[in-house]
C-alpha cells in the first residue's frame, strides 16, 4: 500500500508466494514456484513455451524454478497466462512458440508467420501447417504493443479487399491472441465464422454492449451491426501490419 491507500506491483523473491493485488478489480492470486513446475508439466507447456512467453532466455527460467532469481510481481500475469491459455494457434493447430535470440545487446523473439490467408473478403479456412518461417522482432518493442504473452503472437497474410485502403492483398498483420475481448478495445480483429478466418473493424456499442462487425472497403462490403458478443469466435487483435513495397 501507498501512502493513499492505493496497492501496486511489488517484486518479490521466487520462494515467497506472490500476491498480486489490483486496486481496480481487488483481486488477490497466489503463485508459488511448485504451481509453476506443476503448470510447465501438462501437456503442450515447456520450460521453453515460458521463457519465450516472457520474453527471456531459458537459464533465467532455470534460475527462477531453482529459487535463484526474483519473479517480479509484473511477470505474474505472463507467466499465468502461459500456463493458462491453450495450446492452439488461429487455425486450431498446435502453436509454434517464439524463439528468444540475441543479436548483440538487443533480444528479438523470432515469431511464427503461417501461409494461411486471413480473408478481408468472404472468409478462408485455415489449414492445419507448421509455420513458413519467422520474422523477428525486438523483445521490448512486443511487450509495449501487446498484452504481456509473446507466445499468443502469429503472424498471417492477408487476402481480400474488404479492409482496404487500411489492409491490403498480401499484407502481413502482427496479432495478439491474448486479445479475444473487443468490449475492452474497439479495433481490428480476427474472427472465425463458417466460411472461416475473416479480418474485420470490430467495434462494441457502449449502452448495449453488442458488436458491429466493419470492413473499411464501405462502398462494396456492408456492416453488421446489433451481433450478439458470443456469436461471433474472437481469434486476437491485429496490433502491427507489415507491407511490400513495388509490388
Amino acid at each position: 500500500m501507498d501512502s493513499r491507500g492505493e496497492s501496486r506491483w511489488e517484486p518479490l523473491h521466487a520462494d515467497s508466494q506472490i500476491r498480486v493485488r489490483t486496486a481496480a478489480a481487488r483481486r488477490i492470486a497466489m503463485l508459488t514456484i511448485e504451481q509453476i513446475r506443476e503448470g510447465l508439466a501438462q501437456p503442450g507447456k515447456s520450460q521453453k513455451g515460458l521463457a519465450a512467453a516472457m520474453g527471456v532466455d531459458n537459464s533465467t527460467i532455470s534460475r527462477l524454478l531453482a529459487g535463484k532469481r526474483p519473479m517480479r510481481a509484473h511477470e505474474i500475469p505472463v507467466i499465468l497466462g502461459y500456463l493458462e491459455a491453450g495450446s492452439t494457434a488461429a487455425g486450431g493447430r498446435a502453436r509454434a512458440m517464439p524463439e528468444i535470440v540475441q543479436i548483440g545487446g538487443d533480444r528479438f523473439a523470432m515469431l511464427p508467420v503461417y501461409d494461411d490467408m486471413v480473408s478481408a473478403g468472404p472468409g478462408l479456412e485455415a489449414e492445419d501447417a507448421p509455420p513458413s518461417y519467422r520474422i523477428a522482432f525486438r523483445v521490448d518493442w512486443l511487450r509495449r504493443a501487446a498484452r504481456g504473452n509473446i507466445g499468443d503472437l502469429v503472424v498471417l497474410t492477408v487476402d481480400g479487399d474488404s479492409m482496404e485502403p487500411t489492409l491490403r492483398q498480401g499484407d502481413s498483420v502482427l496479432v495478439d491472441m491474448g486479445q479475444q475481448r473487443p468490449g475492452q478495445k474497439d479495433g481490428i480483429y480476427v474472427i472465425r465464422t463458417d466460411g472461416g478466418l475473416q479480418v474485420k473493424r470490430v467495434a462494441v456499442n457502449p449502452t448495449n454492449g453488442r458488436i458491429s462487425v466493419i470492413s473499411d472497403n464501405k462502398d462494396l462490403y456492408p456492416t453488421f451491426s446489433d451481433i450478439q458478443p458470443d456469436a461471433i469466435h474472437v481469434i486476437g487483435r491485429v496490433i502491427w501490419l507489415g507491407r511490400q513495397v513495388g509490388m
